[in-house]
């Protein structure tokens, strides 16, 4: 039987530890539409924009005057 000794220095296991802390809180973020949407279902909250009533447009930015670029 051979002995194998194998190890990760230092390096490359913060390395590691780093992409992994990265992945868990970076998750969040990129589901967050989905994440809220499922929250808003669980509830029986309508997600925003559910029922297509949801343009964007606020009651402040309605009242603005466009601008013409020519």
């Amino acid at each position: 039987m051979r002995l194998v000794f194998a190890y990760i220095d230092p390096g490359a296991g913060s390395l590691v530890v780093q992409a992994v802390i990265a992945t868990l809180v970076s998750v969040p973020f990129f589901f967050r539409n989905a994440i809220r949407s499922t929250i808003a279902r669980f509830r029986g909250k309508p997600s925003a924009g559910a029922d297509g009533s949801g343009s964007g447009v606020t009651a402040e930015s309605s009242s603005a005057t466009p601008t013409d670029p020519e």
